[in-house]
């Protein structure tokens, strides 16, 4: 037995397959709609952009609910269609080397109160929009900049992920801090 991700009510877990989410349909209708709610706070600068897709256990998914490709915009679509789609666990964004990058920071989050160190790295760039990841132990910031592939890395303890193209990250629209999105000079950081 588990619990509700709503309500905290039992679930029974299945003789097989994933055990559900929500104690009844009232739960699952509550989370859809607070899930609508949250996902509008998206900043317009993704959410002008025709490259979205839903995502189930992170595995990306077109709207359909069928598995999409990061690569093949044929799988993505716009933010509406998206966040309308009933398919999968939440939102994702494909970068595609626009211009729009997502530094995302793994485990820097406690209790809703960022690390040290990823506070300190929030500070050193422009004031531009960082949402929690969907467990919320993490954050992705997002912002413009110019590069052409990934980097991994850890810093001082801190696991830092910058991403520019052919990748998704899931969107949750849950802001840590909410801004327009700004240019990110990211020769500090991955020097």
């Amino acid at each position: 037995m588990g619990g509700c991700i709503v309500c905290g009510g039992s679930v029974a877990s299945p003789a097989r397959g994933r055990r559900p989410k929500f104690c009844s349909g009232r739960c699952r209708v509550k989370a859809h709609r607070d899930l609508k709610r949250v996902v509008d706070g998206v900043p317009a600068e993704l959410r002008e952009r025709a490259r979205w897709i839903r995502h189930q256990q992170k595995r990306p998914m077109a709207v359909g609910g069928w598995w999409a490709s990061v690569t093949d915009p044929a799988c993505w679509s716009t933010y509406q269609d998206a966040a309308n789609s009933p398919h999968g666990d939440g939102l994702g964004f494909v970068l595609n080397g626009d211009g729009v990058v997502c530094i995302d920071l793994d485990d820097c989050v406690v209790d809703g109160v960022p690390n040290v160190k990823a506070s300190e790295l929030i500070r050193s760039l422009p004031k531009t929009y960082v949402e929690f990841s969907p467990s919320g132990r993490g954050l992705h910031i997002w912002g413009f900049a110019s590069l052409e592939s990934g980097r991994k890395f850890v810093r001082d303890g801190l696991k830092v992920e910058v991403y520019p193209n052919g990748r998704y990250l899931t969107v949750t629209g849950r802001a840590y801090r909410s801004a327009r999105f700004a240019s990110l000079d990211l020769s500090g950081l991955l020097t």
